[in-house]
């Protein structure tokens, strides 16, 4: 038996079946908005964890996949972005220089400025990049570490000149060295040019 009552549940029943597509299918074509102050905010913590930590952490937050479209975007700038990628690009490079890997060194020429010294040129190479490359600098007269500030970036090689108290050209030995705490008691300073 049907009543007035079943049929006003049925009629409203009705009437939302007939109205769910009418506003279901618009919001599920809608265009997402992406909220750029938040987008903003979290650019820090992207950069800290990088992408797939980072979506790992907030994987329940459907924005971030819109804010991760705007950091690989080269076109999306904010004030203070520059700052942000300069100083996570300068953490990346000091972590490379920690993997262990030396420079390959070669000396290019040595030409003997008196007696018993010698201007060294040589040419270091390698895969990593190293902010404060320090060599050491070896012949039977002298030891001492020679650091400069000249940056040896990732698959390339910088030419270096420094004078070498020697005897004989053939004693003059360079390697790199990445753990200055070994060298302590060996004298160190900027190469001397």
């Amino acid at each position: 038996m049907i009543t007035t009552h079943n049929l006003n549940r049925m009629g409203i029943f009705s009437i939302f079946l007939l109205l769910l597509p009418v506003i279901v299918i618009p919001l599920s074509f809608a265009e997402v908005k992406v909220d750029d102050k938040m987008c903003k905010q979290m650019y820090v913590r992207y950069k800290e964890m990088g992408s797939l930590k980072f979506q790992e952490k907030y994987k329940d937050r459907q924005s971030i996949y819109n804010c991760i479209k705007l950091y690989k975007n080269s076109d999306w700038n904010f004030v203070g972005k520059t700052k942000i990628d300069k100083y996570y690009s300068n953490l990346e490079l000091l972590s490379h220089n920690k993997m262990g890997k030396k420079a390959d060194v070669k000396i290019l020429y040595s030409i003997s400025t008196d007696s018993e010294k010698f201007l060294v040129k040589f040419k270091a190479c390698t895969d990593t990049t190293i902010l404060k490359p320090a060599f050491l600098i070896q012949s039977k007269s002298e030891q001492y570490i020679g650091i400069t500030d000249k940056i040896l970036k990732k698959d390339t090689c910088n030419d270096y000149r420094t004078y070498v108290n020697a005897k004989y050209q053939s004693d003059i030995k360079i390697e790199n060295i990445l753990d200055l705490s070994k060298y302590v008691h060996v004298k160190s300073g900027n190469l001397r040019i």
